[in-house]
């Protein structure tokens, strides 16, 4: 609680580091923030070509599903972790270019790092919204897409922390910010974006594994928690829902 009332009186720092950063961000740049839209939606557009038409991936027939659209199953997906990766990967910047700042005058060392997440919600809240207008005008819109904040809301939590842990070992070993590029294309992999579950389902030991690993990674829940309210347009279950507040 001390923190939080220390961060509160500082909400002024991180609200000028916040403006800061989204001035800063397509500085010089002749697209300015049309590459808020152009870079997700380009992502979006290989992936959908590679693994829906290329290697024609499959969704999981699922009663519960009213869309078949493997480009918006993956969308929701992106969103989820585009939020989580730029979290985790600006937190260890952002506390090494408040380095100087933070010799002269004293702030929360956390204040920067909060900052970086508003940033990147702001990005999120772009996508976010291309998702839902999409969503309506397929006739898959629903009230459950109120859900959606406050799933935002948890991984922001989490990956704040996780980014003020990895930001704090960058401080030390600088070569933690290179360990993390690697790790999170591992873990990108490793949760169910781009392929359903169910591809891994099988009675091999190799798949058991695989299964395994991926059950265990918390973002598999909140992409699957993601999917629920906007693909699904249902509530995810209780069990899933402490899954990500412990997490």
């Amino acid at each position: 609680m001390l923190a939080l009332r220390e961060l509160w009186q500082f909400r002024s720092l991180i609200l000028n580091l916040t403006q800061r950063e989204l001035k800063g961000r397509y500085r010089k740049s002749v697209l300015g923030w049309v590459w808020s839209l152009l870079n997700p939606a380009s992502t979006l557009a290989i992936y959908t070509l590679v693994f829906g038409y290329f290697f024609r991936t499959k969704l999981p027939a699922d009663p519960a599903d009213h869309l078949n659209s493997f480009a918006l199953y993956l969308f929701t997906g992106l969103v989820m972790w585009n939020f989580f990766s730029g979290v985790v990967t600006g937190s260890m910047g952002s506390l090494l270019n408040a380095g100087p700042l933070l010799k002269k005058i004293y702030f929360p060392a956390e204040a920067p790092i909060i900052a970086n997440a508003v940033t990147t919600l702001f990005q999120t809240a772009i996508e976010g919204s291309i998702l839902i207008i999409v969503m309506f005008i397929v006739g898959n819109g629903s009230w459950t897409f109120i859900m959606l904040p406050v799933l935002v809301a948890i991984l922001m939590c989490f990956a704040i922390g996780l980014g003020l842990i990895l930001a704090l070992a960058n401080v030390y070993f600088r070569d933690v910010n290179y360990l993390i590029g690697i790790a999170l294309s591992l873990v990108f992999y490793a949760t169910p974006i781009i392929y359903p579950i169910t591809i891994v389902s099988g009675s091999s030991t190799g798949r058991h594994v695989a299964k395994a690993i991926i059950t265990v990674n918390p973002m598999t829940q909140f992409v699957y928690a993601a999917r629920d309210v906007m693909y699904r347009r249902q509530i995810p279950s209780l069990q899933r829902m402490s899954g990500l507040i412990i997490a």
